[in-house]
C-alpha cells in the first residue's frame, strides 16, 4: 500500500517480481524528488502460539538458549493457570524468557515494547495480550515517484486507487465514518496509541459492468441539457454499473486495545442512572400519523422537546411511503416496489438514528423503546414490527460503538475515543428489558391515556343484547345530567379487574366538543368517520324515547327501564364515542384532525394543548413510553440490589404510577 498527497494506492506486484520493493532492489533518489510513501506494516499475530512455536522450537533453542529446567517445566504445563501443577513462578520465569527473547528477535525488538513487571502477571494471559496490543506497527517509506512510474509501465506492477467518493474531487461535506476510520489507521495520533488496528486477509473483486452507455453518454452525462449549469461533471445514472470495477474489501479492527468484558455494560449503566437526577428519558413510539414520534421528558415527567420523525433532512419519508405503497396497490403488490419501500425505510432509520444518538449525548438520556416481544400489536403503523426489529438493532449497533464525525479525533464520541452506550447485539430474544442505556417497556396504555388524569377505557362498552345491556347501566353509580352536560359516575371493580392498581372511581362528562365515529353506512355504504357531539346525541335519544333529563334527577332507572333494541345500540354507541379518546376526522393533508380528547376533567385535548403538552395522539404514545421511562429510573433508584431490579412493567405497576403516582 502506497499514500500520496492524502490518496491511498494498492500496488500489485506480478508474480515474476515479488521483490521489487526490497531495499536492494530500488535505486535512490534526491530527497526532494517527488515520492510516494509505502506503508511499512508489521504485526506480531497470536502470541499464544506465535512465541513458543518462535523461541521454543529447536531452532528456537539453538538461538535463544532456554534452560533445560525451562523447557522441563513448560512440558509439565505448570505456566498454566488451569492445570492443578500450576506454580506462578514457573509462569514468571517463562515470561522473562519471553520478554528477553523479543528484546534479541530482529524484528519483533523493532516493536519497542514497554511490558509491565513480571511480578504483577497473574498468569501467561495477560502476558500475550500485551505482546499483541504492541505487536503491532505501521510505519512509513519513502519512494521516488519515478521509481513507481516505472515499474508500472514496465508491467512489474498494477497500481490501483484505493478509492470511494469521500475521495473524489466532487466531493462535498463531511466523510463518511467508514473513510474517517480507514484515514485513522495511519493517523499519527492513533498509531502513538492504536484504536484502529489495519487487518489482513483483504480481498479483491471484479464486477464486470452490467449497463453499457455510449461514449456520448458517459461523456455528457444523462439529462445534459438540464444539468449542464448545475453541475460540472456528467450525471449518470446508476454511475456505479456503467464501468468495471474491482472492489478492495479489507477488515480492521476498532477499539484495538480493549481489554474485552465490555460486551454486557448493563450493570454499569444501572451503577450510572441510580439516583443520578440529571438524565433525562426519549420515548419512541410508532405511530400512525408519524413514522416514528419522539418525546423528550426529564424526571419530573416535563416535555422538553417533542418531535415528529416524519421528516429528515428536509425529505418527508412519510409523504413518500404513502406514494410508494399507493403505486404498490396499483402495481398489485409488485415485487419490485415492495423492495423500493423496503430501502426507503432502511434509508430512512438510518438518517433517524443519528438522531436519536445525537440527542442521547446532548441531553445526557436513556432511550425507551416499546418492547415487540410483549405481545401487544398494533395494525395501522406505518413502521411494521419487522422494520422497527431492523431499526433496534442498527440502533443498538450504531450505540455499541458511537462516533460522531463532527467531533475532533480526541474528543468524547471522536474517532479515537467513541462511545458504548449499548451493549454487544446477540439476538432479539437475547435482549430482555435492556441493552445499556436502552430500554424495553410493554406499549399498552401509551396512545389512547389520558396525559393529565391517566383514564384509560376499560368499558369499552359494545351492544350484544337488551338484557345484557340492562345489566351494563344497572352497574353504573348514578347518570345524571348537571352543568349542561351527562355525567356517569361508576367504579371499575364493578366491571372489570383490568384496572386493579389504578384510580378506581371515576366521572365521564359529555360535552359538545367534536368528536368522531366510523359509520359504515356514509359514502355510499363504504363507510366515513361521522361527526358526533355527545351532550347534543344524547338529548335527542332521551328526548325520542321520553326520558326526561333536564331537572337533574337521577337516570339509571329510566335508562334501565327500557326494552328497545335499538334505544341501548345508539347509547352505547355514543357512550363508546365518549369514551374514545383518540379521534380522527377521517380528512389528509391540512384538513386532517387527529386528536386526544378525555371524557374526565379537567377534559384534556392534544387540539389546544401547550406547547409542553402531548400535541397529538402519536405524540401521546410517545410520552408515555418516556414516562414507562421514568417508572424504571424510579426502580433503579429505589433498588437495595442492582443486578436484582425489577425492570418488567405489567399493567398493574404502571396504572399505580400513572393514575396514583405511586411506585
Amino acid at each position: 500500500m502506497l499514500r500520496k498527497d492524502g490518496l491511498y494506492y494498492l500496488a500489485i506486484m506480478d508474480k515474476q517480481h515479488r521483490k521489487v520493493f526490497e531495499d536492494k532492489n530500488r535505486p535512490t533518489a534526491p530527497s526532494d524528488a517527488p515520492a510516494y510513501e509505502k506503508i511499512v506494516y508489521k504485526l506480531l499475530p497470536g502470541a499464544n502460539k506465535m512465541l513458543p512455536k518462535v523461541f521454543l522450537s529447536e531452532k528456537g533453542k539453538a538461538v535463544y538458549k532456554p534452560s533445560a529446567e525451562l523447557l522441563a517445566k513448560y512440558a509439565a504445563g505448570t505456566h498454566k493457570k488451569n492445570e492443578p501443577n500450576f506454580s506462578p513462578q514457573d509462569c514468571r520465569d517463562l515470561i522473562d524468557f519471553f520478554k528477553r527473547s523479543i528484546a534479541a528477535h530482529e524484528d519483533w525488538k523493532q516493536f519497542g515494547h514497554q511490558f509491565s513487571d513480571t511480578y504483577q502477571y497473574e498468569d501467561i494471559s495477560g502476558f500475550y495480550r500485551e505482546v499483541e496490543q504492541q505487536g503491532y506497527k505501521i510505519s512509513f517509506q519513502n519512494i521516488a515517484q519515478s521509481y513507481i512510474d516505472q515499474l508500472v509501465e514496465e508491467g512489474k506492477i498494477y497500481l490501483f486507487q484505493i478509492y470511494n467518493k469521500d475521495f473524489s474531487n466532487y466531493s462535498k461535506g463531511k466523510p463518511s465514518l467508514h473513510t474517517l476510520y480507514w484515514k485513522m489507521l495511519f493517523d499519527e495520533k492513533n498509531l502513538q496509541n492504536i484504536v484502529y488496528k489495519l487487518d489482513g486477509d483483504a480481498e479483491i473483486f471484479f464486477r464486470k459492468k452490467s449497463l453499457h452507455y455510449s461514449e456520448e453518454k458517459l461523456r455528457k452525462g444523462h439529462h445534459y441539457e438540464e444539468l449542464k449549469d448545475k453541475f460540472s461533471y456528467p450525471i449518470i445514472s446508476n454511475r456505479r454499473f456503467a464501468f468495471d470495477k474491482f472492489m478492495f474489501h479489507v477488515p480492521i479492527t476498532m477499539n484495538f486495545q480493549a481489554k474485552g468484558g465490555y460486551d454486557n455494560i448493563n450493570f454499569s449503566v444501572l451503577e450510572f442512572l441510580k439516583n443520578n437526577p440529571d438524565v433525562n428519558i426519549i420515548g419512541i413510539d410508532r405511530g400512525e400519523r408519524h413514522l416514528l414520534y419522539l418525546t423528550l421528558i426529564n424526571q419530573k415527567g416535563e416535555i422538553l422537546e417533542q418531535r415528529s420523525l416524519n421528516e429528515v433532512h428536509k425529505v418527508n419519508y412519510h409523504t413518500l411511503l404513502d406514494a410508494k405503497e399507493k403505486q404498490r396497490a396499483e402495481a398489485r403488490e409488485s415485487w419490485g416496489t415492495i423492495e423500493n419501500i423496503k430501502e426507503l425505510k432502511s434509508g430512512y432509520l438510518a438518517n433517524v438514528i443519528h438522531i436519536i444518538a445525537k440527542m442521547m449525548v446532548e441531553h445526557n438520556a436513556i432511550v425507551v423503546l416499546e418492547d415487540l416481544n410483549f405481545g401487544f400489536m398494533r395494525g395501522r403503523q406505518k413502521v411494521e414490527k419487522q422494520v422497527y426489529q431492523k431499526f433496534e438493532k442498527m440502533l443498538i449497533d450504531k450505540l455499541n460503538y458511537l462516533v460522531f464525525k463532527d467531533r475532533a479525533a480526541d474528543e468524547a464520541g471522536g474517532a479515537l475515543r467513541a462511545l458504548q452506550l449499548a451493549s454487544k447485539f446477540e439476538s432479539f430474544e437475547k435482549l430482555g428489558k435492556q441493552s445499556g442505556f436502552l430500554f424495553y417497556v410493554p406499549a399498552a396504555l401509551t396512545s389512547k391515556i389520558d396525559p393529565l388524569t391517566g383514564f384509560v377505557d376499560f368499558l369499552r362498552p359494545k351492544y350484544e343484547n337488551v338484557e345484557k345491556s340492562q345489566q351494563f347501566f344497572q352497574k353504573f353509580e348514578s347518570i345524571k345530567f348537571v352543568n349542561q352536560r351527562f355525567e356517569f359516575r361508576f367504579s371499575y371493580a364493578a366491571f372489570t379487574t383490568k384496572t386493579e392498581g389504578g384510580q378506581d372511581e371515576w366521572t365521564i362528562c359529555s360535552s359538545d366538543e367534536p368528536r368522531f365515529r366510523w359509520n359504515k353506512a356514509l359514502n355510499m355504504g363504504k363507510g366515513a368517520q361521522e361527526l358526533i357531539k355527545v351532550t347534543e346525541a344524547l338529548q335527542r335519544l332521551f328526548a325520542l324515547y321520553k326520558i326526561d333529563y333536564s331537572s337533574g334527577q337521577e337516570l339509571k332507572a329510566a335508562i334501565v327501564a327500557q326494552v328497545a333494541a335499538d334505544f341501548f345500540k345508539e347509547l352505547l354507541r355514543i357512550l363508546a364515542t365518549l369514551l374514545a379518546l383518540r379521534h380522527n376526522n377521517g380528512e389528509k393533508g391540512d384538513k386532517e384532525q387527529d386528536y386526544i380528547l378525555s371524557p374526565v376533567s379537567p377534559f384534556f385535548n392534544s387540539a389546544k394543548a401547550k406547547a409542553t403538552q402531548p400535541q397529538d395522539a402519536d405524540a401521546n404514545g410517545a410520552f408515555h413510553i418516556a414516562l414507562k421511562g421514568l417508572w424504571l429510573l424510579r426502580q433503579i433508584g429505589s433498588s437495595e440490589e442492582l443486578k436484582k431490579t425489577k425492570l418488567a412493567m405489567s399493567n398493574k405497576d404502571w396504572l399505580r404510577f400513572k393514575q396514583l403516582g405511586e411506585l
